[in-house]
Order: C-alpha cells, then structure tokens, then sequence
C-alpha cells in the first residue's frame, strides 16, 4: 500500500512539472521582426523539416521554389543541440511545479549562404531555454520551431551588424 502511494505521489508529482514553455534570450529577441528587405531564398536541402520551419520562422529570407528566381541558395544543416543536466526538475516535483525551472539547453543552428559573391558559413547560438512550470499549462505557444526563430533573426541581426 506504502509503495502504491509513493507511485501515486510520483505520478503527480511529474504532471505537475511538466507544463513547458519556451523563452528566447536576450528578452529583446522575442519581440523582433524582420521588416527590410528580405533575400529571395532557395533551400537546397528542404529535407530538413525541423530546421526548415526554424528558417522559415526567422523572417531573415523569402523562401522559394524556384531556384532560378532565387538571390542565393541556402544548404542548412541539422540543430546541434547539447543537452543540460536535468536535476532541476527535482526542486520542481517536490513542490509540484510552484518552482519554475529553467533548462538551457545549447542549440547551434547551422548553414550556408551560396550568392554571387561566394559562400558564407553561418553557425548561430540559439539562445533559447525551456521552462518547466505548471502555470505554463495556461500557455498556448509552446512551439519551438516560432521560438527558435526569433532566436535565429536576433542572432543573425548581430552577426551582421
């Protein structure tokens, strides 16, 4: 009986922490919008969903289908991600997600810009964490491809500049 308890404290426990939301950092990236001119784009490899969404989030290019009509070409990468250590969540199932936790996970979001002047090799730190918190059930953008994007535009923003 002693050991059903345990299970059932447990199991509360976890589905109150795990309401997650995603914030993008500095807090200035969450509000960017690219309103320039944007590069008409071609995606070599649009195999790559995950990505694809992530530079299609950005707003940095127009992204085509024609690479006839395309300004450069873009070959993307997979995400690197490296993961963090997850022993924040204990203080977040004891107290039964009151506690937010906030994971940083590192994520490198890759590729290269193919024009007429050459090849330009990109790789961007995507300064983004999750967070684990039970008021996040109450959020309803959870995507991390939107996220990510914000990160990418703010990150290739000050590599350009």
């Amino acid at each position: 009986m002693r050991n059903a308890y345990l299970i059932l404290l447990s199991l509360i426990a976890v589905s109150f922490s795990s309401c997650y939301t995603y914030k993008v950092y500095p807090e200035e990236y969450r509000r960017l919008e690219n309103i320039g001119a944007k590069p008409k784009a071609y995606v070599i490899n649009d195999t790559l969903d995950k990505e694809l969404n992530i530079l299609v989030s950005s707003g940095i290019f127009t992204i085509i289908k024609d690479s006839t009509e395309a300004d450069l070409q873009i070959h993307i990468y997979p995400l690197e991600q490296n993961m963090v250590c997850g022993q924040g969540l204990t203080a977040s199932m004891i107290t039964l997600g009151q506690l937010p936790v906030f994971l940083p996970d590192r994520y490198f979001y890759r590729f290269d810009e193919i024009g007429h002047n050459g090849k330009t090799h990109r790789k961007i730190e995507l300064k983004i964490a999750q967070r684990v918190w039970f008021w996040d059930v109450f959020v309803f953008n959870k995507r991390f491809e939107e996220n990510a994007g914000k990160a990418l535009l703010g990150g290739y923003r000050d590599g350009i500049e």
